[in-house]
């Protein structure tokens, strides 16, 4: 693989993990909590796909600790935990690679319609920064034969470290990358699914519009289409293609997203509007809007210090 273009390193020697990185990532925001069956079919197919590069797994329930995966855990995820999935205070699971950089997780996790309500429940998966771009399209438009969405997006991201002592660090860090790399999404996903029921986030490499949210605003969606460097009709949503692989839109080097710009200026009827402030002490809520709405307001989020 070859080097990362954007890795920043822990300002604590003892921690490996980087403070930020580039990566790649793809995320669809669902209505309904995944359940054991469509879990399972997205479990299989990221399986048959990828392989098994996890080293652990653990319940996304709160305070659930992180357990090897072995062989046996396997199975007993297989045969017990998964399909006791929303019996209990278990919703979701992620699994790990246990890399210090560069590191792939899956992820789908369910908010409690009584107790979260307003939040969208998620498909989550993190990849390598060089991912090959044909790679991750056909994983996502698999994806979208077995899960239906509201929303989605994929391909480059920065990826924060958002808990523990450098969370505000971490997250600063990345919106001075965010600065300048405008083809690289920000994402402070807990609180992106507070906004994501009835919205899409902004334009990425692929962005995912769901039947529902399409049914608000077709036509916003059909022009999409046809600005769209190439786009796709699946059971789960439409794909919005800005490009033939993710770009970092480095504005120091004049590198211009003009498919980037036409799909946020036809999508514009579907985005959120108020997103809450991301993490750290650089994303107020005005960066964060000015961020989610660089493509339609250029000039707006290029004035902000």
């Amino acid at each position: 693989m070859p080097p990362n273009p954007l890795i920043s390193p822990s300002p604590d020697p003892a921690v490996a993990i980087p403070l930020a990185e580039l990566k790649q990532h793809l995320v669809l925001f669902v209505d309904t909590p995944p359940g054991p069956k469509t879990a399972r079919a997205v479990y299989d197919l990221y399986l048959s796909t990828w392989g098994n590069p996890f080293c652990s797994y653990c319940s996304t329930a709160l305070g659930n600790l992180m357990q090897d995966w072995t062989p046996a855990a396997r199975l007993r995820f297989e045969q017990v935990e998964l399909p006791e999935l929303r019996r209990s205070r278990t919703w979701g699971y992620g699994f790990f690679d246990n890399r210090a950089t560069d590191a792939w997780l899956m992820m789908f996790h369910g908010y409690q319609p009584a107790s979260e309500p307003g939040r969208a429940s998620f498909y989550r998966f993190e990849f390598d920064w060089a991912l090959p771009a044909e790679r991750l399209l056909k994983f996502t438009q698999d994806l979208l034969g077995i899960v239906g969405c509201v929303s989605g997006y994929a391909g480059y991201f920065f990826q924060a470290q958002a808990n523990g002592a450098l969370g505000k660090s971490s997250f600063n860090q990345v919106y001075a990358w965010a600065r300048r790399y405008w083809g690289v999404e920000a994402e402070d996903l807990d609180v992106t699914v507070m906004h994501m029921r009835d919205a899409y986030k902004c334009p990425s490499w692929l962005t995912v519009i769901g039947q529902r949210l399409e049914s608000k605003a077709p036509n916003a969606v059909a022009a999409a289409q046809s600005v769209a460097y190439r786009s796709s009709r699946l059971p789960g949503g439409v794909i919005l293609q800005a490009g033939e692989a993710p770009e970092l839109g480095d504005r120091h080097r004049h590198e211009r997203l003009a498919n980037y710009e036409a799909i946020a200026q036809a999508l514009l009827p579907l985005q959120v509007r108020n997103h809450a402030s991301f993490g750290g002490t650089r994303w107020t809520t005005e960066t964060t809007n000015g961020w989610l709405h660089r493509f339609t307001a250029s000039d707006a989020f290029a004035a902000m210090p």
